[in-house]
């Protein structure tokens, strides 16, 4: 059997990594052996100069591309709030806080090496907002793009 375990992301200080995702996503520690920590949820960390010899024999550095063809992905109700942390933070932005096609708020940044995360609305809040301001299903199928099976389930779970 196979089972998914977790993305691997390669830090250059971990400590500062492991202190970055506790702060903005408040990640349960799981294991924690210094040079590798995997939090619950699917996301470990490993020190670079740990790993790279490892994975890389021979090659001294690796960077990271400038624009990443992967990013974390996240969800929250609290937009706003969120956005607001990270701009406290200084972090490097992507963008600031935009609407997709989709009417779903997200912001995307930058981790301490460079991996781009995505926060976003979850669709269940998203869905529930359009509802109480009076859209009908097939209106919120329709800004969502979310099947009108989807739909009704969410808002069946009010």
């Amino acid at each position: 059997m196979i089972t998914y375990q977790s993305v691997v992301l390669l830090c250059s200080n971990i400590a500062k990594s492991k202190q970055f995702y506790q702060d903005l996503f408040n990640l349960e520690i799981q294991h924690d052996i210094g040079v590798l920590i995997t939090f619950a949820g699917g996301i470990t960390l490993w020190e670079k100069k740990t790993a790279l010899p490892l994975l890389y024999p021979g090659l001294k550095a690796v960077s990271n591309p400038e624009k990443p063809a992967q990013e974390l992905y996240f969800e929250t109700d609290a937009i706003e709030d969120f956005g607001a942390i990270i701009r406290n933070k200084q972090i490097k932005l992507l963008h600031d806080i935009d609407v997709t096609p989709w009417n779903q708020r997200t912001i995307r940044f930058y981790d301490p090496d460079g991996n781009l995360i995505e926060m976003g609305e979850s669709m269940d809040y998203i869905v529930k907002q359009m509802s109480k301001s009076g859209l009908s299903p097939d209106e919120i199928a329709e800004k969502t793009w979310m099947p009108k099976e989807y739909i009704g389930m969410v808002l069946q779970s009010e």
